[in-house]
Formats: structure tokens, C-alpha cells, sequence
């Protein structure tokens, strides 16, 4: 059983909570290694009703709030493995590989006169 687990926060919003008298922190578009047992306990990780986590995180205060922070909440990722990052998209969103327009090679273009 995996001892660790890798929280990715694809939400919009930082998101912080202390747990242990230890503060976490989950920084927007970030991958954070925390304890199994953290996320047990302070994200719900393998418990369906999330509505007690919501609580506890502050991202819920009444029943009325619940269906839109749960949406929220989904964007919080848990997962067994570190996150594997696709070399070959550009970094940054939005940003396109320029376009090299290839030459045939061994011509030479020469001039008649």
C-alpha cells in the first residue's frame, strides 16, 4: 500500500489548511506529496461523502453551498503516482511551436543572367 500521495490543485484558488499543527499548503497548478493518512483524514481521499472534509477545509459554511463546493472540490486530484508530465506540448498555454518550413536540400538556387 502506497504510503504517500501526489494532490494536484487545478482549481482556481490556493488552497491551505493545517493538519498536526502542521500547515499545508496546495498552490494553484501544483502537485504536493502529502501522507496517506492526510489525506484520509483532511481531503476524504476513499470516502465518497466529502461534505465533512468540505467543512473542515472552511469551503462550506451552509447545506445550501454544498453542490457548488463539491464541484470545486473535484478539481482537487489525488493520485498513488507522480503526475507525469508530457515533454512534448509547450509549457505554456497558449503558446505554439513555430513553424519551420523546410528547403529541399542539395539545390542550389543560382541566378541566370
Amino acid at each position: 500500500m502506497t504510503e504517500l500521495v501526489y494532490v494536484t490543485n487545478k482549481s482556481d484558488k490556493d488552497l491551505n489548511f493545517e493538519y498536526n499543527f502542521v500547515g499545508i499548503e496546495f498552490p494553484v497548478g501544483k502537485t504536493v506529496e502529502i501522507p496517506l493518512q492526510t489525506a484520509k483524514h483532511v481531503l476524504g481521499y476513499g470516502d465518497d461523502d466529502k461534505e465533512k472534509y468540505l467543512v473542515q477545509l472552511g469551503l462550506i459554511r451552509l447545506h445550501s453551498e454544498l453542490e457548488e463546493a463539491t464541484e470545486k472540490f473535484k478539481k482537487i486530484e489525488i493520485s498513488e503516482t507522480p503526475p507525469v508530465k508530457n515533454r512534448s506540448l509547450p509549457s505554456a498555454v497558449g503558446v505554439v511551436p513555430l513553424h519551420v518550413e523546410k528547403r529541399g536540400e542539395g539545390k542550389v538556387n543560382q541566378r541566370v543572367a
